[in-house]
């Protein structure tokens, strides 16, 4: 088996979104996880509680890089007749599979074909320290089921937040095993399990400067509670969402009737996203949160809010409003990131040379009576990081829904399964999550062996 690599099952996992079901292996167990040096195919033995118990599935890139399943079987008696047939499943000496009759082949994600490309795609592309992004980007490009024929030149232009936005969306469906296909111009994604379906469509709250305006200074959150939560922030996402609803896209023939969500995205300004959080559930609750004096101690509650502050003319409240009733829910999450991809690219195992990571914010109290967060501050490979969730990270981790309370359709939790939800339960805003451990806001340090040169130097 020299012509192939044994590679972590994180790693495998990364291709294995190519599969409808994701990196969700039922019953079976992984056994082993390998790929040829030019990963051309990728291949997992595994077990199952059987009589016969061992069993492999093998992956080879058709001829526009996307995995194609090729072989699964069940039935060996031992490992190693897996591990052979799974070996000769993989066919290291042939060319790429072919296209599928009908499906178009999609456009290079990289291949910039004349274009000028933001800055934030040219520091994806031609940084060590953000290779380990550009392999998890690419990887779950490939794994889309159907992408728009411009998603590769607004990626690489004027559209990238709102382009790798839909690409966490994406991630974060299929890790959780839950059916996903591109079947219709929108809504961009149709989610459709043997007892639930829903539809998706992602958007994201922009800068009014271009991408390729560089990086501006990062905006650090108001100090003032009020205005954090209730103020700017929150008109911002108003406005995104109300925009969103005027498309009416719960109306559209296929969507009528069925669960209906937007996934929001904060691209606003550098940084925001680790700071804004909060002021979504104010404004589509209408509720601004308190803590308050009691004779046994401080305790969190809740005012009615009834317009943003600031901004007299937008009322806080969205899921109030009974014009907005075909809204399911509103998917959220500020991990939407290049940040974040990078380290999903970098626990797979796509690590240059003396680059690190390090992460480190706040997570939830969930306990009872606790007001504050709780900090943390880890090396992403240490063993400390890897605890705080079961398997490590996952893309979902940092993913909320809000439901609509009086939505005529609900959005089924069983959707998304690994979301923190959020909803209304005896006139209480309350969360349900499998979660431990759920971050609030992060920053994630990244150290090249260039960046710490430079450091050295300034030390």
């Amino acid at each position: 088996m020299s012509e192939l690599l044994a590679i972590p099952q994180r790693e495998f996992d990364l291709y294995a979104m190519h599969l409808p079901h994701g990196p969700n292996y039922g019953d079976a167990r992984l056994l082993s996880t390998w790929r040829t040096k030019r990963c051309t195919a990728v291949g997992a033995t595994f077990s199952l509680p059987l009589p016969e118990p061992y069993g492999f599935l093998a992956l080879r890139r058709r001829v526009d890089r996307c995995f194609a399943l090729v072989e699964e079987r069940v039935g060996f008696r031992t490992h190693d007749d897996a591990l052979e047939t799974m070996r000769a499943g993989l066919r290291v000496d042939d060319g790429p599979e072919p296209m599928p009759s009908g499906e178009r082949r999609r456009l290079p994600l990289f291949d910039l074909e004349g274009r000028r490309p933001c800055s934030i795609f040219k520091l994806l592309t031609q940084t060590d320290s953000h290779r380990s992004a550009a392999r998890a980007v690419e990887e779950l490009y490939l794994a889309l089921p159907q992408p728009d024929l411009n998603f590769a030149s607004d990626f690489q232009t004027s559209n990238f937040d709102a382009r790798l936005w839909e690409l966490y969306v994406f991630a974060c469906i299929r890790e959780q095993g839950t059916p996903v296909v591109q079947d219709s111009a929108s809504p961009d994604f149709h989610l459709k399990t043997d007892s639930a379906e829903g539809f998706v469509e992602a958007v994201t709250a922009n800068s009014p400067e271009p991408r390729q305006s560089g990086f501006p200074p990062p905006q650090f959150a108001p100090t003032d509670p009020a205005e954090r939560m209730s103020g700017d922030a929150a008109a911002r996402f108003a406005k995104t969402l109300r925009s969103k609803l005027q498309r009416a896209y719960d109306q559209m023939p296929h969507v009528r009737g069925r669960p209906f969500a937007l996934a929001l995205a904060d691209f606003h300004g550098p940084s925001t996203m680790t700071w804004t959080r909060e002021a979504l559930p104010t404004y589509l609750y209408g509720l601004f949160p308190l803590v308050k004096e009691t004779a046994s101690g401080k305790v969190a509650t809740a005012e009615p809010l009834a317009r943003l502050r600031g901004h007299p003319h937008i009322p806080a409240g969205l899921f109030r409003d009974e014009s907005t009733r075909g809204l399911s829910a509103v998917i959220f999450s500020n991990a939407g990131t290049i940040s974040k991809f990078n380290r999903m690219g970098f626990l797979a195992g796509f690590r240059p040379q003396g680059v690190t990571m390090q992460r480190s914010g706040v997570l939830f109290d969930r306990r009872p009576g606790a007001l504050e967060p709780i900090r943390f501050d880890y090396d992403i490979l240490s063993s400390e990081y890897a605890r705080l969730w079961p398997g490590g990270e996952a893309w979902c981790v940092e993913l909320e829904v809000y439901h609509n309370p009086m939505a005529s359709v609900p959005f089924d939790f069983d959707l998304l399964p690994g979301a923190a939800h959020w909803f209304e339960r005896g006139g209480e805003i309350v969360c349900k999550t499998i979660w431990k451990n759920s971050v609030l806001a992060s920053v994630t340090t990244v150290l090249s062996p260039t960046l710490k040169r430079e450091l050295g130097r300034l030390a």
